[in-house]
């Protein structure tokens, strides 16, 4: 049985075209069927020519161009809200036939599209290659000038190098192929600029540009940025012969990083030792990367001298700086005390104005807490004066306010807790903020105004006002062709009008993302459309929950496999809502999703670890594939957790640190106490990673029971405000363009 939107279109079709449609292909039968996300609004018309595109992009796909290209000219008049999307089929399916003029003048039509088209930049890219193919070179030329902009890199780049070596501009071109090969590395478009350059450089001879010191650095440097060390070594060998001076230096030091990060640190370390360098940043960076291989052989002893190196002859370098942290933060490791404590404290005295001091003063001032130190008050103070962009400054709010508490300041402490639950409201301290602030001997205090006086005076980041989830004018222009799209199959294209708008269109990228994790959830993607919104809508956790719709929430917190989630927790007297949260953590509910660790599915399980688990319980045959099952995976996984909660007492601070970094270390940093309170626990715990997985899980819980205990979430009603107004975003990236 045909569906609805078939039917439309087939209905739609003009007699000439109709004998295409008598027999849809599968791929366009299936996009047929695909339920839409929300209501139709359109008419069945206009939803019937909206599937003409979806006819055309069918036949491009099947490459039956001539197909394509006519249902596309007949969508332009049948959906011109659409008709970019159609031109730019059309633009293709005449590129397919060869027919380079043709594809200019579809494009042209894209060009000019309001609102802006998400293919301005690929149209370009299409008509500069069919006017090359053409052999108008000049005219390629003036086009990706023109929209040089909007072109995707390295692309825009390469096209604009293949234009000047057509048009003769040989100096040109090996620039741009350069700028190609060394900026973009591990782009596809790399090794077709490494061929050019090969013929450019003996047509040219000695007026091939020269490449600077610099540029053979920084395509090392893109290297170690994709993870990819052993090629950055490759690439610095061979630029060494070529380099004198700073450059040099830089080059042979970063040898041996490259066998540091490789794994190699024996290499690392006695590379690093024997090799002299005049430069002084060079030096430095030599020396920081020795005291790495140091600390990872167990070389400690090793460690201090270099450190006084450091200090003497670089006193004020960056990468002191680094290796002040790094020692730091792995003798907090093995509980250290006499180590870290001078390095943090020299860290923040002397990089003041360097944003990492705030982490090392951080810990001075939460130690001096744990130890009812005389100077506790004044570091968790002037760590709120000079730090309030750090990450930890809602820790310090609350550890503030619990030592006020303690010392009988509870209109002081209240006020602590109100400003923590106001500026940072999704975060872990303010939920435990605001069960201080249920106490009796709170409630009944006034909060301290020197203290708020104190906070206010306090220069906080400037935020963007929370914002609206009305669609402004252009936001629902795009809604409305997105929805057109999704509801005639076209699900990619319906997401990239969205993703476009976000990039583009000012000041409702939320509304997009909004938009984005519905259609996500609609296509029984929960994982995605949580992505969808960390992504387009970053701030999203600095609201409170009543400043965005219950469904944005529920969408950003969403439970699937809810019934299996509910009878594997209760099978084990879990809170299925710390299960729900773990998962989105461990996850984001994506049940077939294996880690780099080997862990598997929902609750990223080792096979190991499922494999003994399922003995337990019984289970006969087991195999690692049944993790990526989403049942067997909870119920294996709630298992896990009663028995880390039966091994800790029933305490989940002690239970997730072990979950993320292993029952043994999880027992250890237990021994690191007494806690007054299972916050002093989060943090005591050494590893960064850990320390936030704590955080993030329960406050994940806490959002959870909110929005799902019960048939109705438990969140203030959400007010909605009416739109900004509309800001086209005129941003342009800088260029090289001559």
């Amino acid at each position: 049985m045909r569906s609805a939107a078939v039917l439309l279109l087939a209905c739609s079709l003009p007699p000439s075209l109709a004998q295409h449609h008598k027999k849809p292909g599968k791929k366009l039968a299936q996009a047929a069927v695909s339920k839409p996300a929300r209501p139709k609004p359109e008419s069945s018309k206009v939803v019937g020519a909206a599937g003409l595109i979806a006819a055309a992009q069918h036949e491009l796909d099947m490459q039956n161009f001539t197909a394509a290209a006519d249902y596309s000219s007949a969508a332009v008049s049948k959906a011109p809200v659409l008709a970019d999307y159609a031109y730019y089929i059309r633009a293709q399916a005449e590129y397919g036939l060869h027919n380079y003029s043709e594809v200019g003048e579809a494009a042209t039509h894209v060009f000019s599209h309001q609102p802006p088209s998400p293919f301005v930049g690929p149209a370009a890219a299409l008509a500069v290659r069919a006017d090359l193919e053409a052999n108008s070179p000049k005219q390629a030329l003036t086009l990706i000038r023109k929209y040089f902009d909007v072109v995707p890199q390295p692309q825009a780049d390469l096209l604009l190098a293949r234009c000047f070596r057509e048009t003769g501009d040989l100096p040109a071109a090996a620039d741009y192929f350069q700028r190609v090969y060394y900026q973009y590395p591990v782009a596809k478009e790399a090794s077709d600029a490494a061929d050019a350059l090969v013929d450019l450089k003996a047509q040219l001879g000695d007026t091939y540009p020269p490449i600077l010191p610099g540029t053979l650095i920084a395509r090392a440097q893109k290297l170690f940025d994709a993870k990819r060390p052993a090629a950055a070594r490759i690439e610095l060998a061979a630029a060494i012969p070529q380099l004198t001076g700073r450059e040099g230096d830089i080059a042979r030091v970063r040898l041996g990083v490259a066998d540091y990060l490789s794994g190699q640190t024996q290499a690392a370390f006695t590379y690093l030792l024997a090799l002299k360098v005049e430069d002084g940043e060079a030096d430095a960076e030599r020396l920081n990367y020795l005291i790495h291989s140091a600390r990872r052989a167990d070389r400690h002893a090793d460690v201090k001298p270099y450190l006084q190196q450091l200090e003497s002859a670089h006193p004020t370098s960056n990468w002191r700086l680094d290796a002040l942290i790094f020692v730091a933060d792995q003798a907090r490791t093995e509980n250290d005390s006499a180590t870290y404590l001078p390095l943090y404290g020299t860290c923040a005295a002397n990089f003041l104005k360097e944003p990492r001091s705030a982490w090392c003063h951080w810990r001075l001032a939460f130690d001096s807490y744990r130890k009812d130190g005389a100077d506790a008050y004044d570091l968790l103070r002037s760590h709120v004066e000079q730090y309030p962009g750090s990450e930890d400054i809602n820790d310090s709010l609350y550890f503030l306010g619990r030592l006020q508490e303690r010392k009988n300041d509870n209109a002081y402490a209240k006020a602590c807790y109100q400003e923590l639950q106001t500026r940072f409201p999704n975060t872990y301290y303010a939920l435990i903020a605001r069960e201080r602030l249920k106490q009796p001997s709170l409630q009944a205090v006034t909060a301290s105004p020197a203290a708020k006086e104190f906070l206010q005076a306090i220069p906080w980041p400037t935020r963007p006002e929370f914002p609206s989830f009305t669609p402004g004018d252009l936001a629902r222009t795009r809604l409305v062709r997105a929805n057109l799209l999704q509801l005639t199959g076209l699900n990619v294209f319906a997401e990239s009008e969205l993703k476009f708008g976000a990039h583009n269109d000012g000041d409702q990228a939320n509304v997009y993302a909004f938009e984005l994790a519905k259609l996500a959830t609609a296509r029984d993607a929960p994982d995605q459309a949580l992505r969808y919104i960390k992504t387009y809508a970053p701030g999203y956790l600095y609201m409170p929950l009543d400043q965005a719709p219950a469904q944005f929430w529920q969408m950003a917190f969403p439970l699937p496999y809810r019934e299996s989630i509910d009878t594997h927790s209760h099978e084990q007297s879990l809170d299925p809502f710390l299960v729900a949260a773990l998962i989105r953590q461990e996850s984001e509910f994506n049940v077939a999703v294996i880690s780099r660790a080997n862990a598997y599915g929902l609750m990223q399980l080792l096979p190991a670890t499922g494999k003994d688990l399922a003995h337990r319980s019984g289970i006969r045959a087991f195999h690692a594939s049944q993790l990526l099952t989403s049942d067997r995976n909870i119920q294996l996984g709630t298992q896990y957790v009663r028995s880390l909660l039966n091994s800790f007492g029933g305490q989940e601070e002690y239970v997730l640190a072990s979950y993320n970094a292993g029952p043994s270390r999880a027992k250890l940093w237990q021994t690191w106490g007494p806690f007054r309170e299972q916050a002093e626990f989060v943090e005591t715990v050494p590893f960064h990673e850990t320390r936030g997985y704590v955080q993030v899980v329960l406050r994940n819980a806490d959002i959870y029971r909110r929005l799902y205990t019960g048939t109705v979430p438990q969140i203030p009603v959400y007010h909605p405000k009416p739109p900004p107004k509309t800001k086209v975003s005129t941003k342009k990236r800088a260029t090289r363009r001559r």
